[in-house]
Order: structure tokens, then C-alpha cells, then sequence
């Protein structure tokens, strides 16, 4: 019976909330992903949830559900009044899909109505994600960055000097109505399939590949002396934008990049995508290698379990720690973090669990070390050769890397390139006074506002 507190729900408020993307939604609320190909998705911490977005329906294998947008948050999210699911819905502004699969993708528009004023977008990119306020001008000034008139930043995408699509970034927070992220973001409708925001300085050798635009911005703030290169977004984890991207590059310089790297997050689906890159998708004659943030980096609170563990059960702390960084990237219970569908105890379990585990790899300790491949074999006998081969060679790589003190012990590790500038400014103004910090607040805000640009990349810039 329906109260008069409660009016009924309309159809169109109904359908409205079924057509939000799914992908969106998780996106929105933390929920890692990578795309497994065109058109499919494939959860990070439950690897058994698929989201189809052509048709934005999901199917969650292990719990035998799945469903259109509505039953993603009333089963995924935990939201069970339908009610409450079609509020969420229809109040967070996230990206809406059409699902008729014979559809013919439209040529891209620029629509968007660019504001004059470009004074919200440069606030937000300069002071809220710390951003090199030259680089954002000079990236204004060219037509890579613009704002609309509701305040969003505009991030272009460019194919030979043709706009094909566009990130959209909100520069307003709300966390109430947008879930973690805190600001509204989508691409552009009809941008182009399988390609991202990208720009190269001087005469690109390298492709260097990132999750958002902000990430690829962030690198280069902090690596001001960066040239020769093409950075790209995939805006996400897609095989196929990187395999658009290598074209691209052969297409504008002629031969093929000298490497590919991937400065993808420092968390679990950043690693099971590198690994599968790596695995799966590498060629023979273009390295593929990590730009990862801060992956040298063991977690201060990591070290002592770990040392401790490994002197109980008197195994090596390098192969114990190495195991755990393929695994589940310091950090168990937080997911499978490798990509070649490996999970043990410590996915879903704690450090209190390390002592234990210890002890199982104690039988296989040989005098040149743990014998993974015998380990491997006993206890996960449902990998496959090829992934169990990965697996040792990634653990033993970590490992030579860790004994030749390659690592560093911090206690704010960054999860992307973002966190990684915003923890360098920090420590910038660590050591300042507070009359300094002002100085430097005030000077930054007067960059910002003022079109100054680096001249050393001013005409090496190209789309």
C-alpha cells in the first residue's frame, strides 16, 4: 500500500535510474575493475562479478544474481529498499547508457559551451589537486583544458589535430551525492571508442599510459623536465586503449615507442591490469614497464609483521615480503593484487595470519632459497602453467629488487600519481613557517592566475 508519504515511483524515475551506467556506479564507489574486453568488466576483490556495459547488465557468478543498475546497488552496494536505490540513482550524477545494441555510435561533438572565465577549473586543478599552475595554463592556452559554463574542467581529446572526445571533471565536492570520489565525472557522449586525452612534448619516444588525466598531469608536474614523450588516460583500465594508443603513436611519428609504461594506481587493479598487460597483451619488440606511484614503497606497518614472521618461521624477510607485494601489494586483506588469478588466505585475511602462512613455506626452503615452484604446484595445482610461471618470475623479480635495497620504508605510501604530488607539496611546506606557507600560498594563487607558461615545452607541446 502506498502511503501518502510515499508517492509512487514514476516510470521515468524508474528507468532513469536503470539506465546509469553500471560501471559508473562503481567507479563512483571504489569498487575496482578491469576490463577484461570490449565490452566486459570483471571485478578486482570478487573476480566472479561481470559487467557487461554494452548492455549495462552485471551477473554476480558466486552469489547467482546479476541484473540491469537497480539491482547492481540493492545486491553490490547493500542498498535493499528499492526505494532508497532509485533515490541514489537518480540523484548521483553519474554517466547514463543506451542499451540498444544496434545503435550506430554518432560522429563526436563539441558541445560543451567553453566559459570565458577560466578561473573555477584552474582553482581546482591547482589548489585541490596541486597541479603545476604553468602547466594548466600553458594546457589552457593550447585548447587541451577548458571549462563549460557550469564549472567543469573539459580534458580534450585530440587525433591529428581533430577534437574526438572529451573527459569531463567536476570541480565542485560531494560526497553526499557523487560516493567517494567526491566530484562528478564522465566521458563525453560519442568520444571516440578506445581512445583517451593525450598530449606528446618534444619528439615522443616513449608512450607512457594513465588511469585519469589528472594522473598523466601529476607525473608531469613532478617530472618538470619531462620531453620527448606521448602521455595518454585511458580514463580506467582498458587492453584496448593502450592498443589505440600504440597506433596513434606509430601513426604520427613513424615507428614504434621505445617502451611502453604504465603509470596505472598503486592498488590492487592497477597491479592485476599491469600484470595481465604484461602477460597477455605484450609485444615481443616494445617493453612493457611499470610507472606504478611509489611501488619501491613498503608500508611502515608492513615491516615488523613481515620481519618478525619470517624469524618464527626462519625463512627469508626478502621472499616473504616479495610474496606479499605480488600477491596482495603489502596489504592482505584487500584483494587479489596480481593478474595471474592467484588467491591465498592473506586476500581476505590480516598481518595476524603472516606467522602462519610462514610456517607453510618453511618445508620449501632449499639452500638457494624457497622453491616457489614446488610450493605453486602443491598448493594451488589449478594454475595454469603459464600463470604459475608469471607469478614466480614477478616474485623473484620483487625479491632480487629487495635484497639489492631497492625499496624505501614510508608511512604515507600514495595510491596514485595524484597522492604522489599532493605528498610532495606537503613535505615542501613541512619545515616552513607559517608566515612562509602564506607567502607560498599567495604566490601560487598569483601563478595561477597569471598566464605564465614554461617556455621550454611552450612550442614542443603537440596533440
Amino acid at each position: 500500500m502506498v502511503t501518502n508519504k510515499q508517492k509512487r515511483l514514476s516510470k521515468a524515475t524508474i528507468d532513469h535510474a536503470n539506465h546509469v551506467a553500471i560501471v559508473a556506479i562503481a567507479e563512483a564507489n571504489g569498487i575496482a575493475l578491469v576490463q577484461q574486453s570490449n565490452g566486459y568488466w570483471r571485478g578486482v576483490e570478487h573476480d566472479s562479478l561481470v559487467i557487461n556495459d554494452k548492455k549495462n547488465l552485471f551477473r554476480w557468478n558466486s552469489r547467482d544474481v546479476g541484473g540491469g543498475a537497480l539491482d547492481f546497488v540493492q545486491h553490490y552496494l547493500g542498498i535493499s529498499s528499492f526505494r532508497e536505490a532509485v533515490a541514489y540513482l537518480n540523484h548521483a550524477a553519474l554517466e547514463r547508457v543506451e542499451t540498444t545494441t544496434h545503435k550506430v555510435r554518432e560522429p563526436f561533438q563539441y558541445s560543451f559551451k567553453n566559459s570565458p572565465n577560466f578561473e573555477q577549473a584552474t582553482k581546482y586543478l591547482t589548489t585541490v589537486r596541486n597541479l603545476d599552475p604553468q602547466i594548466v595554463d600553458l594546457l589552457h592556452r593550447k585548447g587541451f583544458i577548458q571549462q563549460d559554463e557550469h564549472g567543469n574542467a573539459i580534458f580534450v581529446w585530440s587525433r591529428k589535430d581533430k577534437i574526438v572526445g572529451a573527459t569531463v571533471q567536476g570541480t565542485r565536492i560531494d560526497h553526499e551525492h557523487l560516493g567517494k570520489r567526491g566530484t562528478f565525472k564522465q566521458i563525453a557522449k560519442n568520444s571516440q571508442e578506445n581512445f583517451g586525452f593525450n598530449l606528446s612534448l618534444g619528439k615522443p619516444e616513449r608512450l607512457l599510459m594513465f588511469e585519469a588525466p589528472i594522473d598523466a598531469l601529476s607525473y608531469w608536474s613532478l617530472h618538470r623536465g619531462l620531453n620527448h614523450v606521448t602521455l595518454m588516460s585511458m580514463d580506467g583500465l582498458k587492453p584496448n586503449t593502450v592498443k589505440q594508443g600504440l597506433i596513434y603513436f606509430c601513426e604520427k611519428t613513424g615507428r614504434a615507442p621505445s617502451e611502453i609504461a604504465f603509470g596505472v594506481d598503486n592498488d590492487p587493479s592497477g597491479h592485476v591490469f599491469y600484470d595481465q598487460m604484461r602477460a597477455e597483451h605484450a609485444l615481443a619488440s616494445v617493453p612493457y614497464t611499470s610507472l606504478i606511484p611509489a611501488d619501491q614503497a613498503i608500508p611502515h606497518e608492513c615491516l615488523a609483521p613481515v620481519v618478525s614472521a619470517a624469524k618464527q618461521a626462519a625463512i627469508p624477510t626478502v621472499a616473504l615480503m616479495a610474496y606479499l607485494k605480488v600477491v596482495v601489494n603489502l596489504q592482505p586483506g584487500h584483494g587479489m593484487a596480481n593478474g595471474y588469478h592467484y588467491q591465498d588466505a592473506l586476500t581476505k585475511g590480516s598481518f595476524a595470519d603472516l606467522p602462519e602462512f610462514a610456517k607453510q613455506l618453511k618445508p620449501y626452503l632449499q639452500p638457494n632459497g624457497l622453491d616457489w615452484q614446488a610450493y605453486f604446484k602443491q598448493q594451488a595445482p589449478d594454475l595454469t602453467i603459464a600463470n604459475r610461471n608469471n607469478l614466480i618470475t614477478r616474485i623473484t623479480e620483487v625479491a632480487q629488487r629487495y635484497q639489492k635495497g631497492d625499496f624505501q620504508v614510508v608511512r604515507d605510501v600514495p595510491k596514485d600519481w595524484n597522492d604522489r604530488l599532493q605528498i610532495h607539496e606537503r613535505s615542501k611546506s613541512k619545515g616552513l613557517t607559517l608566515d612562509q606557507k602564506i607567502a607560498a600560498a599567495k604566490e601560487r594563487a598569483v601563478t595561477a592566475n597569471l598566464r605564465i607558461a614554461p617556455k621550454h615545452h611552450d612550442q614542443a607541446l603537440e596533440r
